[in-house]
C-alpha cells in the first residue's frame, strides 16, 4: 500500500489538477484470475485522490450483484468516496450512475449499449428479485451458494493437490489452478469440461486459471454437486490424455 501510494502521489504531484478520474476494479477479474482487493489499500488510494481533486470511478461491469451487496464497492465500505460507477452483464442492460452534483448537461453522455426495451424490462425483474427475494446480506443467496461452491473447490483441491489449487475470488466470481495452471493445459481442460456440459472460462496468465460465474438465481446445492462430479472427472480425464500433470505449483503463485 505504502509503495503504490508513493507512486500514486509521485504521478498527482508531476502533473499537479490535470487529472480528471481514476478507475478502480475492485476485484480483479480476466487479467488476473479473480483477486479481490483490499479495503485498507483502496482507502488510502481514494483519500490521496480526494485530496488532490481526482474523481473515483468504480467497474463493476463484473462485480454487480455478486458480492452480497448491490455493489462491490459497498462490500469493501468505499461509499463515501465513490463518484460514479459502471454496471452490466447481471443487469442485462448496461448503465454508468453518477452522483447528483456531478449529472451532466443532456446530450453529453450516451452509450452504445444502453438495452433494447426487452433488455430494460429483463433489467427490472432481475434488480427486483435482487433486493426483494433474499439474495443480499450475509445470509443471502449469494453468499450462501458461493461458500457452498467454494467449499467444493477446496474438497477439490485437498483430494488432488497436484491437479487443482485455490479457491479465489469472492461471491458469485470463482476460480481455481487446474493443471499446474499450464495455459494450454488450463484451456484443454476448460473445452472439454465446456463439451461434457459445464461452462467455464480461463482467467489469469501466470498461472492460468478457471474462472466461474456462478448462476444463482437458477442453482440450488443439488446443481453445483452434479455440476463438480462432471468437472472432477474432465479434470482427471484431461490430465490422463495430456500426460500426468507435473507438479508445477511451486512455480509462481498457484
Amino acid at each position: 500500500t505504502a509503495e503504490t501510494l508513493a507512486v500514486l502521489k509521485a504521478h498527482l504531484e508531476r502533473h499537479p489538477g490535470r487529472h480528471a478520474l481514476m478507475i478502480f476494479e475492485l476485484i480483479q477479474g480476466e487479467g488476473a484470475g479473480y483477486l479481490p482487493g483490499d479495503p485498507h489499500f483502496f482507502k488510502a488510494l481514494m483519500t490521496a485522490l480526494r485530496e488532490a481533486g481526482v474523481l473515483i470511478l468504480a467497474d463493476e461491469i463484473q462485480t454487480f450483484g455478486r458480492t452480497g451487496e448491490v455493489f462491490a464497492f459497498q462490500h469493501f465500505g468505499l461509499d463515501a468516496f465513490i463518484d460514479a460507477v459502471t454496471l452490466g452483464k447481471l443487469t442485462q442492460a448496461c448503465a454508468t450512475l453518477i452522483r447528483a452534483e456531478l449529472k451532466p448537461k443532456p446530450g453529453l453522455v450516451s452509450q452504445t449499449f444502453t438495452a433494447s426495451v426487452a433488455g430494460i424490462k429483463a433489467a427490472r425483474v432481475i434488480l427486483k428479485a435482487m433486493l426483494e427475494d433474499g439474495y443480499l446480506g450475509p445470509e443471502g443467496r449469494v453468499l450462501r451458494l458461493s461458500g457452498y461452491f467454494r467449499s467444493k473447490l477446496e474438497d477439490l483441491a485437498r483430494r488432488h493437490p497436484k491437479l487443482a489449487a485455490g479457491p479465489f475470488g469472492l461471491g458469485g466470481m470463482l476460480a481455481f489452478t487446474p493443471l499446474g495452471g499450464d495455459p494450454e493445459r488450463v484451456a484443454a481442460f476448460l473445452k472439454n469440461l465446456f463439451d461434457a456440459g459445464v461452462i467455464g472460462f480461463i482467467a489469469g496468465a501466470s498461472p492460468a486459471r478457471a474462472r466461474f460465474l456462478l448462476p444463482v438465481g437458477g442453482v440450488e446445492e443439488v446443481d453445483i454437486d452434479a455440476a463438480f462430479a462432471i468437472l472432477e472427472k474432465v479434470l482427471l480425464e484431461t490430465d490422463s490424455a495430456l500426460g500426468n500433470a507435473q507438479d508445477t505449483l511451486g512455480k509462481g503463485r498457484p
